[in-house]
């Protein structure tokens, strides 16, 4: 994708770096941040953003695995083991996220080349290839069979899953997200998210089937301790150099009615969380 316009297209860029929050702010607050960046985009009240955020045990769900027959015992698993199961309003099936998983949300306006569906998928994929430029990886994309959350934007060293992506796309702007893993297990959170689905799902149910083999984190594929620190300074780094400007937010005060607005969509998506 060309630059020589600014970062994918985009002088000046916002960056709202939430990945040090406390327990409390789980996964449901944070879809209902990117769809309202995404009203902000659309509004041009902000620029395009990359939002960094990480959260603690949350399990994160698609709404087909929230149909599964059996997904009241599904949940009762995820709790026993320490998990906050969170249903989002983006495709895709069950992930893990904790303190070594980071998740990085671009969020554009859907104009010129992202209007197409297609182009923002592209536009992570390319963003993650520059922030792991210094550790000398390849990264293929491309289902990998076998992994938690399996899709055709998963992102692979040597065959084995370290992140994959999705998005969230509203009137006029767009949110690629994406989870990374840094440090840890992979094939610790495959098996959580395995026993999940063996909790939970029944014939005729639909699920990926998940081998733990076929997941890694960044550490484990390059041998070099990574954190969710170093690839968010490897972000900023990204953006700072190919942006005219970058200015640092947190929540905007005339954000606030939205993030509030649509906190209670995601909660209505969650009634298990009794909120």
């Amino acid at each position: 994708m060309k630059q020589e316009k600014g970062l994918f297209g985009q002088r000046i860029w916002r960056i709202v770096d939430q990945t040090k929050t406390h327990p409390s702010f789980h996964a449901l607050y944070s879809f209902a941040m990117d769809d309202t960046l995404c009203t902000s985009v659309r509004l041009k009240h902000s620029p395009a953003t990359l939002r960094a955020w990480v959260h603690h045990q949350n399990v994160v769900m698609g709404n087909v695995d929230y149909k599964l027959q059996g997904i009241e015992q599904g949940l009762a698993y995820l709790k026993e083991r320490g998990y906050l199961p969170v249903v989002r309003n983006s495709g895709g099936a069950a992930v893990v996220l904790d303190d070594g998983v980071l998740n990085l949300s671009l969020i554009l306006p859907t104009e010129d080349v992202f209007t197409d569906i297609h182009a923002g998928y592209r536009a992570m994929v390319e963003f993650i290839e520059q922030i792991l430029m210094p550790y000398g990886v390849t990264v293929e994309t491309g289902e990998v069979q076998g992994s938690y959350c399996p899709g055709d934007f998963d992102v692979a060293i040597d065959g084995r899953k370290f992140g994959g992506l999705a998005q969230r796309r509203r009137r006029g702007a767009v949110a690629v997200q994406a989870f990374l893993l840094a440090d840890g297990s992979g094939g610790e959170r495959a098996e959580l998210v395995r026993g999940f689905y063996a909790a939970a799902a029944r014939e005729g149910d639909t699920y990926p089937v998940v081998r733990p083999e076929t997941v890694a984190s960044l550490s484990e594929l390059t041998g070099t301790p990574i954190s969710c620190a170093d690839l968010l300074r490897r972000a900023v780094h990204v953006v700072k150099t190919h942006a005219e400007q970058v200015e640092f937010s947190q929540l905007l005060p005339e954000e606030a009615e939205e993030f509030a607005a649509n906190t209670a969509d995601m909660e209505t998506r969650n009634p298990h969380l009794h909120i």
